[in-house]
Formats: structure tokens, sequence, C-alpha cells
């Protein structure tokens, strides 16, 4: 029987309507795994000429603690004290080991105590250790449902606490923001100050691997990453706990806020889940934007602060970006996709115009003022047991974890690689992404199943 024009009409039309869904379809799944695929080089030659001529050398001294992550200052400088850097005559010795639950948290050291999270039994803690003798001091818990997240990447928070005037600032892997008021005596147990929902509270969508910004001190203000439509970067009053401003509507990455000067404007730099904002810190308006979009919104390394530069890579091959930024805006100095930076989990640290950090999984001495790798760093012979992990400087010398667990110790000069110490095995599995913590010639590691403390004096 033979088909009628207008039944032929109608199929065409339905063909045509389920090609355009399907292309729509296939343009969003694309744009979601294949964000950087059009990313193009960008060199702005008068910008980069300008770079060169600028004092990048770090100035003002580390503070004697660890309050927060990536140090007192997040950039990963660890405070002036004794350490031994020659590992091959006098390796670190095991002062202490204890047991501990999943997660990535790093440390915030302060007054002899070491604050890290976990999960055991369904329940995130806050734990303060003796800093000496790792011994517990107490522990504060509560029920975390993680079933909403992609399981199988350490299974406890991300965060690291941050510790201010006495009290504990934290973020859970599923949002949950704690203010802990510390114990005035030893027999005494912290308590709730104030808490948040961050997921429910700002209407954001809980990140597929969980959320793990770190606190951030800013004056009277404690800055966290919510990613969600009422607030992408949220600024509470660090006592009371009030909303003071939130700025943005961008997703969520993994990234944590960072504080800087520019042209005596005082800024939060922030890394959302596709972009890197400039907001003002005292009422939260948004200076600048830069587009960084990358796979799975995975901004995960915090931004770089060098005089009036911002630098930040991100992993997932997207590659990386330098930003002057002037005030109000931000002038792309270079951008160099697919190469030179990919920071995977960690961030770069930045010694007088050169970055270090992880490539991928390769270990890489940038030179900041001309965007391009110091050939031979590392070496071939000697680099060859160190892959992606995380670093700190301490003094000149770098001190690194490997995601396998391996410890290492290196010269943070671009003009010769010199190893001078490594260590494998000082962890286990393949997800060690916690960074170390060194403070008073010892250094603070953990994995899933322990904390351990190293004497390297």
């Amino acid at each position: 029987m033979p088909v009628s024009p207008r039944r032929k009409m109608y199929g065409r039309i339905l063909a045509g309507g389920t090609f355009v869904v399907l292309a729509i379809v296939g343009w969003f799944a694309f744009q979601k795994f294949f964000p950087n695929f059009f990313d193009r080089e960008r060199v702005n030659a008068e910008e980069l000429n300008r770079l060169k001529s600028v004092d990048l050398t770090r100035k003002g001294e580390t503070p004697a603690e660890w309050p927060q992550f990536r140090g007192a200052n997040r950039d990963g400088f660890a405070p002036a004290g004794p350490m031994n850097f020659d590992w091959e005559k006098s390796p670190p010795k095991v002062k202490w080991s204890v047991p501990c639950g999943g997660g990535y948290s790093s440390f915030a050291i302060v007054d002899g105590v070491a604050y890290t999270m976990d999960r055991q039994a369904g329940n995130e803690r806050v734990l303060a250790l003796d800093a000496e003798t790792g011994a517990t001091k107490w522990t504060h818990e509560y029920p975390s449902d993680y079933s909403s997240m992609k399981m199988g990447f350490g299974d406890g928070p991300r965060a690291t606490p941050t510790v201010h005037e006495g009290r504990v600032y934290t973020v859970g892997a599923t949002g949950h923001m704690l203010c802990l008021q510390l114990p005035a005596k030893q027999s005494e147990q912290p308590y709730v100050l104030w808490e948040k929902e961050l997921v429910t509270d700002f209407g954001a969508s809980l990140a597929e691997w969980g959320m793990a910004c770190s606190p951030l001190i800013e004056g009277d203000l404690v800055i966290v990453q919510p990613g969600g439509k009422k607030g992408s970067v949220a600024a509470f009053d660090r006592v009371s706990g009030s909303l003071k401003w939130a700025a943005g509507k961008d997703p969520n990455g993994y990234s944590s806020p960072v504080a800087a000067t520019f042209n005596g404007i005082r800024q939060i730099v922030a890394a959302t889940g596709n972009s890197i904002l400039g907001i003002r810190a005292a009422d939260g308006e948004i200076l600048w934007r830069h587009s960084f979009e990358t796979s799975f919104n995975a901004n995960i390394a915090m931004p770089v602060i060098a005089n009036d530069y911002v630098f930040y890579s991100a992993g997932y091959n997207k590659g990386c970006v330098c930003l002057r930024v002037t005030g109000t805006e931000a002038e792309v100095v270079y951008f160099k996709p697919k190469k030179l930076m990919r920071t995977h989990h960690s961030t770069c640290v930045h010694k007088d115009g050169f970055l270090y950090g992880f490539d991928d999984n390769d270990l890489r001495c940038v030179d900041l003022r001309e965007g391009t790798a110091v050939e031979d760093w590392p070496d071939l012979d000697t680099g060859k047991d160190i892959t992606k992990g995380s670093l700190i400087l301490v003094g000149d010398h770098l001190i690194g974890m490997t995601q396998n667990g391996t410890l290492f110790c290196a010269k943070a000069d671009p003009a010769e690689w010199k190893l001078t110490g490594i260590l494998k095995g000082v962890l286990k599995g393949s997800q060690c992404w916690a960074l170390p913590v060194a403070v008073n010639g010892r250094i603070y590691l953990r994995d899933g199943e322990k904390v351990v403390c190293l004497e390297a004096k």
C-alpha cells in the first residue's frame, strides 16, 4: 500500500527533529568532555616583554606556623626552621604514626596541634592530634552521606581545616561547613559556633568528586566556594557566621580561593569550575573574569600569585595561563593549551620567577617570565622515580610526595637539578594526594589509613 504524501512529510519532520535533538545532545556532550578542543595558543608580545622586567622575588617573612592549606600565605612556603636536606646521609625517621580514615585533607599545625579531617563508619571527623606525639587530643564527628558522589577517589574529606584565633573552620566533602570553638582546657571538647550546608544554602549541585575548597580567612571574613546559583564564592563573618556577600553563579570546581592586592585593591582570586574570578574582598563585586573551561569542571589547583600576575593551570590536557591584573581587568600574557603545565590535583610553587610543579605526571620547572620549560629539569636519571604528586617549599628546597607514596627532596634551583634524597613506600596506595606539611624540622604526611610524622632535623 503506497505511503501518502502527508505521512512522508511527517516522517521527514520526525527524522529532521530527531537529527536536531541528537545534534544538540551531542554538542553538549562534546562540550562537557572536550571543552578545550578549540583552544589555541595566545602570546601577548607586549605583555610578555613587560613581564620580563618585573621583580618576582618573594617579599616578607613566612609566619612560624602552618594554619591553613598551603601554609600561612597559601603559597606552599613552609616556616623557617631546622631542616636537614641531605637525606642520603641522614634520611628522615618516623617519629610517630597513628591510624586515620579516608580522605585527602592535609594539615593545619598551630600551637603544637595538627588538625586534619577523615571519614570513618559513615561519619566525617575533624581530628586534633598532638604534633609532638600523635596522641589524639579530641575529635568532632558528624554523619555524612556520600551516596551522591562519585566514589573510588578517597572515601573522605578533601579540604583542609583552617585555624584562626581559637577557631577551626572546615568544609566536608558534601558541603557541610563548620566553625568550631577550640577548647580552653585539656579535658574539654570543641563546640560548634555555627554551621552551614553550602550545597543547599546556595542552590549548588554537589561536584562529581565532592566539595574540596579549604576555607580562607581574610580580615573579618571566612571565604569558601559553594559553586551555586546563589553564589559561586561566598564570604561569611568569621565569628557570627552571617553571610556578608555572595558572588557569581559559576559551577563549582575543586579549587580553594586566595587573597591578593592588585593596584591597591584587595581581591579574592578564585578558580571556579569554568573561570578564574577576581572579586573585591570588601563587598564581593566581581572585578574581572577569565574563562577557563576544563573537562568535568576539574579546575583543581589554586591560583598562584606573583606580584601583579596570576598563573593558573589545570589537567585533563587543559594547559596554563598567565594573567596580569591591573586592578579591575586581567590581561592575558600567555595561554599555553595542552602543554607546559597541566597540574592535575596539586598546585605549583613559585620562587623567584620560576614555577615548580607536576605537568600531569612529570615534575617540571617553568620560567614564568618566558612561559617556557627549563630543559633537563629534572634529569632523566634521577627524576625517573618521581611521578605525579604535590610540592611545598622549605627554604631553597622542594619537598614532594608522589601519589604512590614516595617522598623526595630536591634543590629549588632552575640552573641545576639536584635530588638530595628519596624515600620510597613512606605511604601506601596510589592516591597519596594530601599535601605534605613541614614545620619545625618535622614532615607531616597521610594516606587513607594513617598519619605519619617524620623527624628531619
